[in-house]
């Protein structure tokens, strides 16, 4: 796919500008995340049932701290960009759904519910879930979130949020690899089934029937909608960059689990 033009700082796009860039980014993510994600040694191994259970562990216990954290990072960027979605009135049910998914379903506190469930299958406690210190290489991508999460423009962010999409197909391979391979029952690699789903469709919030947008959807209708509201971002902080930079970062958590494994 040929490139868009760059966005330039203070303008704002068409609508047909601003869809195409969106794809453009998508597309460029996604050829970055199959090369460097889906077949890395990490995926590959885990795929064929051939990744050690002492890596698995690894990689889920610094997950797990990153998913907690990115959680709470996204109830931050309700007030941060509030803003916008006041002016953006229409996106502003589907963002708070958006972030209450991450914190009520299956019921509060939310998808740490899962995460635990299915630690508890590779023998991980609550603590080295939640407490224990990262890998430094491994926690790399939540300083980074963080960094775009506070510092960032709204589309700083939703750039960075552009890699969300491909945890869908991220979640199968892992439900799949666990089921097939490893002896997981279903309930035990709930956390991938949820995340798989919660990613890309359409699915209850919670215990009360609602319904929540999938969070791919959501976040290209989000960029899509910034651009045309007008574009902020700092030199080196262009939104290609942020969603690339999460590809590079998920890929080095996978090889500091490779270079560490936990027994």
């Amino acid at each position: 796919m040929d490139k868009p033009r760059e966005p330039k700082a203070g303008e704002k796009m068409t609508e047909a500008d601003a869809k195409a860039y969106v794809d453009y980014l998508y597309t460029t993510l996604y050829k970055a995340w199959h090369e460097k994600i889906h077949k890395g040694l990490f995926m590959t191994q885990l795929r064929e049932g051939k990744l050690p259970l002492p890596v698995i562990r690894q990689f889920f216990k610094n997950w797990g701290h990153f998913s907690l954290e990115v959680n709470g990072l996204n109830a931050v960027s309700y007030y941060t960009h509030l803003p916008f979605f006041v002016r953006n009135f229409d996106l502003l049910g589907p963002f708070c759904a958006k972030i209450a998914d991450e914190l009520i379903s299956p019921k509060a506190p939310g998808h740490v519910l899962v995460l635990l469930q299915t630690a508890e299958a590779m023998r991980l406690s609550r603590k080295e879930m939640l407490e224990d210190p990262y890998l430094p290489a491994a926690r790399a991508i939540n300083d980074f979130c963080h960094k775009i999460f506070i510092d960032g423009s709204i589309v700083e962010l939703w750039g960075l949020h552009v890699f969300e999409e491909s945890l869908s197909h991220w979640s199968g391979e892992w439900y799949t690899a666990l089921t097939t391979h490893y002896g997981f029952t279903k309930e035990q690699a709930v956390y991938f089934s949820t995340h798989e789903e919660a990613d890309m469709d359409t699915h209850q919030l919670g215990e009360g029937g609602e319904e929540a947008m999938g969070h791919g959807a959501f976040n290209r209708t989000v960029l899509t909608r910034a651009l045309q509201d007008g574009i902020e971002y700092r030199a080196g902080y262009t939104m290609e960059y942020c969603a690339l930079t999460m590809v590079d970062l998920h890929a080095q958590m996978k090889q500091a689990a490779l270079d560490n494994p936990y027994h």
